[in-house]
C-alpha cells in the first residue's frame, strides 16, 4: 500500500512539474524582455578621457544580422537572454558573464579543441557582457 501511495504521489508530481514547464515555455513571463539600445564596445584600449559626449549626435549602426558572431551578441544583449539564433552552418557557442573575459570563457564548445573562427561581444543595458564564437 505504500508502495502504491509513493509511486502515485511520485507521477502527481512530475505530471505537476512537467504542467508548469509547459505553461512558462511558451509565455512571456518573464521581466527582462525590455529591449535595449546595444553599441559595440569599445576595447580597453580606445577608451581615453576624451570620450565623445551624449550631444555631439554620433550615431552607430548596430548590427543584428545572425551572419557574424557580433550580430548574434548584439541580438542576446539587446533581448538578454543567451541562445542561438542560427544563420551559421558550424558549431556556435554562446555564453554571457560579468566581463568579457567570462563570457568568452563559458560559451559553448569552449574547451573542444576546435579553433575560433569568428567572435563578438555586446554588453547589454544591465551591465552583461554577452559573447558568441563559431568555431571550425
Amino acid at each position: 500500500m505504500k508502495r502504491i501511495a509513493l509511486l502515485v504521489c511520485g507521477i502527481l508530481l512530475v505530471i505537476s512539474n512537467t504542467a508548469e514547464a509547459r505553461r512558462t515555455r511558451w509565455t512571456n513571463s518573464v521581466s527582462y524582455t525590455h529591449p535595449v539600445q546595444v553599441a559595440p564596445a569599445a576595447s580597453n584600449d580606445a577608451v581615453t578621457s576624451s570620450a565623445p559626449s551624449a550631444t555631439s549626435g554620433q550615431v552607430t549602426q548596430v548590427s543584428y544580422s545572425t551572419s557574424t558572431a557580433q550580430g548574434v551578441a548584439n541580438l542576446m544583449a539587446a533581448n538578454n537572454r543567451v541562445g542561438h539564433w542560427g544563420g551559421n552552418p558550424g558549431y556556435e557557442g554562446c555564453g554571457c558573464g560579468a566581463t568579457q573575459a567570462a563570457a568568452y570563457n563559458v560559451c559553448c564548445y569552449g574547451n573542444s579543441g576546435m579553433a575560433t573562427v569568428d567572435v563578438g561581444y555586446a554588453q547589454s543595458a544591465s551591465g552583461m557582457w554577452y559573447c558568441c564564437r563559431r568555431y571550425r
